[in-house]
C-alpha cells in the first residue's frame, strides 16, 4: 500500500512538474529551446572561423576605377582564420568578442587594362604590398527577427537568422614589399621621407591602428549545440599606411642616404618609385592619397558551440511515466 501511494504521489509530481515547470523556468531568466532543452537568458558560445581576407588602399584596385570590396580580385585575397567568444541576450542582442589573424595585399600590376581616369597609371606605379594582420574588436550584434520574438516556438526553435553588428578593436600590421626574391619590411626605409627635415609634415607611423568593424551575416543552428555562420565583415581603420603609402608627392631618393645605413639607403632608393621597371621614371601620377584612410574586410565561415544550453529535468516523463488516474 505504501510502495502504491508513493508511486501514486511521485507520478503527480512529475505531471505538475511537466506542466508548471516552464513557467516556473521562465520566472527564473529562462525559456525552452525545445522540448528537451532549456537555456538562460545569457546564452554563450565559442566559435573558429575561416575566410579570405583583402583591402581597399592605396594601390591596386579595379581597372574600371572602383576601389571598395567590389575591387576583388583573387590575386590580393589571402588566408585568414580567428576565434570568438559570444554572448546572446534572449536570442536578439550579442556581444561578440573576436581575434583574427590574416594578411593583406595589393597590386598595381593587377591594372595593366584599366579603362577609368582615377585607374590609368596605377600600373605604371608598379607599387606592392604585403602585411600580415592581427585584430581584436569586440562588436555588438543584433538578430532583428528575434527582437519581438525571442522566442519564436517552444518545441520549433528558429535555425536561421540574420544578423548586423558593428564594433571597435584594435589591428596591427608590417607592410613589405618584394625586393630580389626576398620579402623587405618598409617601415624601417621610411620611403615617404618620414622623419627628414625635408619633409617636416612626413611624420612616423605606428604599425597598429584602431578599427571599426562592421559586419553582416547569417547564422544556421544546425542543432542545439552546433551553429555556423557566413559573414562579412568590413573594418574602418585609423590608419592610411596599411600599404606604406600615403602621400602623394615623391621625395629626392637622394636623401636616403643622408638619413638611412647605406645598405637600408640602397634598397629604399630602388622600392620607393617601382615605375623605372616598366617605364622611364612616372613621377607625374601622385604616390598616394592623403585624404582617405585604408580599410580591410573578410568573409567567414564560422562554426560554433553553444555551452550553457541544457537538459531539462522532466526526463521521467519521456520515459513515459504517465498522469495516476483517480
Amino acid at each position: 500500500m505504501v510502495f502504491i501511494k508513493n508511486k501514486l504521489f511521485s507520478g503527480t509530481l512529475m505531471c505538475v512538474l511537466f506542466w508548471l515547470g516552464p513557467t516556473l523556468v521562465k520566472g527564473q531568466g529562462y525559456h525552452f529551446y525545445d522540448f528537451n532543452h532549456y537555456e538562460p537568458e545569457f546564452l554563450y558560445d565559442v566559435g573558429l572561423h575561416l575566410g579570405v581576407m583583402n583591402c581597399v588602399t592605396d594601390l591596386g584596385g579595379n581597372r574600371h576605377g572602383t576601389q571598395s570590396i567590389t575591387a576583388y580580385t583573387a590575386k590580393s585575397s589571402q588566408i585568414s582564420g580567428g576565434v570568438s567568444f559570444t554572448g546572446t541576450y534572449k536570442d536578439f542582442l550579442a556581444l561578440r568578442l573576436e581575434g583574427n589573424i590574416g594578411r593583406i595585399a595589393q597590386y598595381d600590376s593587377t591594372l595593366s587594362n584599366a579603362t577609368h581616369f582615377s585607374a590609368k597609371g596605377r600600373y605604371e606605379r608598379n607599387l606592392h604590398f604585403r602585411s600580415p594582420v592581427y585584430d581584436v574588436f569586440a562588436a555588438l550584434e543584433v538578430h532583428p527577427l528575434y527582437f519581438f520574438d525571442n522566442q519564436a516556438n517552444d518545441g520549433n526553435p528558429r535555425r536561421l537568422s540574420p544578423y548586423i553588428s558593428v564594433g571597435i578593436g584594435i589591428m596591427g600590421f608590417n607592410p613589405q614589399a618584394e625586393y630580389q626574391g626576398e620579402w623587405i619590411d618598409l617601415h624601417p626605409l621610411r620611403l615617404e621621407g618620414q622623419g627628414f627635415a625635408e619633409y617636416p609634415d612626413h611624420k612616423p607611423y605606428n604599425k597598429s591602428a584602431i578599427i571599426y568593424p562592421t559586419g553582416i551575416g547569417f547564422r544556421y543552428e544546425v542543432n542545439r549545440s552546433f551553429y555556423f555562420r557566413v559573414e562579412l565583415t568590413h573594418r574602418f581603420t585609423s590608419t592610411d599606411y596599411l600599404d606604406d603609402v600615403h602621400n602623394a608627392n615623391w621625395v629626392n631618393p637622394a636623401l636616403f642616404f643622408n638619413y638611412l645605413p647605406s645598405d637600408q639607403a640602397i634598397i629604399a632608393s630602388e622600392l620607393y618609385n617601382r615605375s623605372v621597371l616598366i617605364n622611364p621614371p612616372r613621377n607625374t601620377r601622385p604616390r598616394g592619397n592623403p585624404n582617405d584612410n585604408d580599410t580591410y574586410w573578410s568573409t567567414s565561415f564560422k562554426i560554433g558551440t553553444i555551452i550553457n544550453r541544457k537538459s531539462t529535468v522532466y526526463k521521467g516523463y519521456k520515459r513515459g511515466i504517465k498522469c495516476p488516474k483517480p
